[in-house]
């Protein structure tokens, strides 16, 4: 086959098209990747907005990564925000399949250190049964701030605050784990620099 045998082909005419094609789309998914986009700030002020129906000032706070993790999981993010209070995005790890829990723990300052205002869940990977998961269960981590600035753990068995929903043990266990990862982080990172960053 000649040159100009293949520039007359429909072999020839098809790769042009998809050609074609393949620059209009890459042209217009730049456009809209440009227009869609999400900045860091709006993603957390959605957040914050999700958790108190309102927007609020935050400022970021930021630590080393070793204070970050630990046993439980880690600190995403972490923000002061106008009101005084700490919100925290914290993943809990040892869910079913090893999945992962994230919610946003809100803590504020209180007589007997800290108190947990709130528990948002923001996302999960690999869990099962999430639908079982009402307030009433987000609510038992506020229900026990007297005992918090202890030594006292979110559990699914007897050993510390038994906070399980039925039939998803290994979730509840992921979702324990990343609000024990936010009472760490405000144990031994909060609490040893004076509540402040």
């Amino acid at each position: 086959m000649t040159v100009k045998q293949f520039l007359k082909s429909q072999a020839f005419k098809c790769i042009i098209v998809l050609l074609c094609i393949a620059l209009v789309a890459g042209g217009l998914l730049s456009i809209l990747n440009d227009l869609l986009s999400v900045s860091a700030e709006e993603r957390t002020m959605r957040a914050i907005e999700s958790v108190y129906g309102e927007q609020l000032n935050y400022e970021t706070l930021t630590f080393d990564e070793s204070e970050l993790t630990n046993e439980y999981g880690s600190i995403d993010q972490a923000y002061l925000l106008e009101n005084g209070c700490y919100m925290l995005r914290s993943t809990g790890g040892n869910g079913y399949k090893n999945g992962t829990v994230t919610v946003w723990v809100i803590l504020s300052e209180s007589e007997n250190g800290f108190a947990i205002d709130r528990v948002v869940l923001e996302e999960y990977a690999k869990q099962t049964l999430m639908s079982q998961f009402s307030n009433a269960f987000y609510t038992v981590y506020t229900a026990h701030n007297d005992e918090i600035n202890g030594d006292v753990w979110f559990t699914v068995d007897s050993s510390g605050i038994t906070n399980v929903s039925a039939g998803a043990t290994m979730s509840s266990r992921a979702i324990n784990n990343a609000v024990n990862c936010a009472l760490y982080f405000m144990r031994n990172v909060l609490s040893a620099e004076g509540g402040e960053a």
